[in-house]
């Protein structure tokens, strides 16, 4: 019970907290986002209900759509926006998706693991994007799937509106991907990139990272 006590006291300063940022706007916004908050967090136990393994503070706006045949994991204070469209989240036998702390996802992602996709810490996904670590199907033959790819997210990524992330990608610290563009090959660190297929934008500066 002493547990359950301090759990609740714990929840309860975060929401102060997070209301203590919105104090200068009228107190039924306040309110309104206070609610939000608690019905966020309070939905999410039985929304991710089929996901192996959720961490503290997670919070889901709408209900996302959950297929887990293998291994799922999310971290600490991740927030899935299915507003719109829902969030969707699914992993084949034997796969594995890892999400890591702080991440935003918004609506309409897609994220679909037939191997391993692991997202690290503080990733924001805008609407509509994809990230896929297969082709799902042969070209040439249908009936064959091609093999699968690991996709590896580092920390600080955001990866804007409709873009994809496609099979055997790694995205690199503090990356940005660009509007509808299309990642077919590596990432470095703290690198801007747009387009079909995205192509070097330009650097940003590591230094201001966290500051």
């Amino acid at each position: 019970m002493a547990e359950g006590f301090t759990a609740l006291a714990r929840w309860m300063r975060e929401i102060r907290d997070k209301m203590a940022r919105h104090q200068k706007q009228p107190l039924r916004v306040i309110a309104s986002k206070a609610v939000g908050y608690v019905s966020a967090v309070a939905t999410a136990p039985l929304y991710l209900r089929g996901v192996t393994s959720v961490g503290e503070r997670v919070r889901t706006v709408g209900r996302p759509r959950i297929v887990n045949f293998g291994s799922m994991h999310i971290g600490d204070d991740v927030i899935l926006r299915s507003v719109n469209v829902p969030v969707e989240l699914c992993t084949e036998a034997g796969a594995i998706l890892r999400i890591g702390d702080g991440c935003s996802f918004n609506y309409g992602v897609s994220v679909g693991a037939t191997l391993s996709i692991d997202i690290g810490n503080r990733v924001r996904l805008a609407p509509y994007v994809m990230v896929v670590d297969s082709e799902f199907h042969d070209i040439y033959d249908r009936s064959t799937r091609p093999k699968s790819r690991p996709v590896v997210i580092e920390d600080d990524v955001w990866v804007a509106a409709k873009a994809a992330i496609l099979p055997g990608v790694r995205i690199g610290q503090g990356s940005v991907v660009g509007t509808a563009s299309v990642v077919t090959r590596d990432v470095p660190p703290f690198t801007v990139v747009a387009g079909v297929p995205a192509k070097k934008i330009k650097e940003l500066d590591p230094e201001r990272f966290h500051k």
